[in-house]
């Protein structure tokens, strides 16, 4: 992510193997699976992986929450990165990498049992998974803000990710439209980020987004659900059969 590629997943919260392989198959670089929002916790998540590396694809997992039980259980499952909802100050930064790192990095605990392919590659995987493992902080309140250098300081942290709608929330806005608050702390974010060498990733509505965002430095994006493509798709055809049974025509 070095090099500020631009990558683009969507979010998976059906908790069903057959929809993340569907969803693994599309044309996309991640998944990400949530399990703030949605029935998706960390025990579900060895019965949900196989069907995204099928297609070679990475999973990035929302933890239910900062607990270090959650990180620990979602890590050793294999995860290819954490997504952590809510940092605010630098503190909860700094331990969420003491919990996903292992020393000297880190405390956490050792016991990679899916992640070693079952401790057939332990050795590999204890020497390469601090460096391998994404982390992903979300910026989406105004104390994320107010203390957004002092989080971009923290060693570890790879990404700052701003949650949109809750950080709109926050800042006494309505989600929606990019308004004009909204946009400026956007830019606040990148060029913190930037500065702190760390790659910037936000959630869009829609792709007509995109190039705004990958102007002024995004390149981490989540666009789409499971939920809302069955959603989006299914309303489709119920509106064209009824302009079918109309008879007005179709567009």
């Amino acid at each position: 992510m070095a090099d500020g590629a631009r990558l683009i997943g969507p979010w998976v919260g059906i908790p069903d193997p057959t929809v993340v392989e569907l969803m693994a198959a599309l044309d996309n670089d991640f998944l990400l699976l949530d399990g703030e929002h949605t029935p998706i916790p960390p025990t579900a998540l060895r019965g949900l992986l196989p069907c995204a590396e099928r297609y070679g694809k990475p999973v990035l997992y929302r933890v239910p929450s900062h607990a270090p039980e959650h990180i620990k259980q979602a890590l050793d499952a294999g995860v290819a990165g954490l997504m952590l909802p809510m940092v605010e100050t630098a503190a909860q930064a700094a331990a969420i990498v003491d919990a996903s790192r292992y020393a000297p990095l880190g405390t956490r605990g050792i016991g990679p049992w899916r992640a070693s392919g079952y401790y057939q590659h332990f050795t590999d995987y204890l020497q390469q998974a601090n460096a391998r493992t994404l982390l992903i902080v979300q910026i989406e309140s105004r104390l994320g803000l107010d203390n957004l250098e002092a989080i971009a300081s923290v060693p570890g942290i790879d990404v700052l990710y701003v949650g949109p709608s809750d950080l709109a929330q926050s800042l006494g806005l309505a989600p929606g439209p990019f308004r004009p608050a909204l946009l400026a702390a956007l830019q606040r974010v990148c060029a913190v980020g930037r500065a702190a060498g760390k790659t910037l990733g936000i959630d869009v509505p829609s792709a007509a987004e995109l190039p705004a965002l990958r102007a002024m430095g995004f390149s981490l994006f989540t666009l789409g659900s499971d939920i809302g493509f069955i959603t989006q798709a299914g309303q489709a055809q119920a509106r064209q059969l009824a302009e079918l049974s109309s008879g007005a025509p179709c567009p």
